[in-house]
């Protein structure tokens, strides 16, 4: 059976925010650079910092998986060192959340591992994570 690839969440959308982010963030570092600014090289320096942090975080989930023979590979986007390959034996498990401001949304969130998925609502969105594990638990029979 050849790779399937699922998106949790657009993948693009998400690779956008962060190198748009990035840019940003570095623009104004060369521009502080340019004008010799000492303590606005250091701000921009921590809010890079606190930039990598966050996309590496536990609040930012993957947002695609790909299965394949190797493994189970998760992608939570460019900027992330957090990327990995897991062995298809690896356990998966779909589990609720309740978020929003009020904490009455219901979201869904897909576990594998020790790693989460970006949370998701709607049926067809949890649809897309039951089909992840069952694209799993298929390979994982081969």
């Amino acid at each position: 059976m050849e790779t399937q690839i699922f998106i949790i969440k657009s993948l693009f959308v998400q690779n956008t925010i962060m190198l748009l982010s990035l840019g940003v963030v570095l623009f104004l570092f060369i521009l502080a650079l340019k004008k010799k600014r000492q303590k606005s090289v250091i701000a921009t320096l921590i809010w890079i910092a606190i930039m990598f942090w966050f996309f590496n975080s536990p609040f930012f989930g993957f947002s695609a998986v790909s299965v394949s023979r190797d493994g189970v590979r998760l992608n939570y986007g460019i900027l992330s060192m957090r990327n990995d390959l897991l062995p298809l034996e690896s356990s998966w498990k779909i589990e609720n959340y309740f978020g929003g401001i009020r904490r009455m949304e219901r979201l869904h969130f897909l576990r594998i591992g020790n790693h989460e998925s970006m949370k998701v609502r709607g049926a067809e969105d949890l649809k897309t994570l039951q089909e992840i594990g069952k694209a799993v638990d298929v390979m994982r029979s081969r």
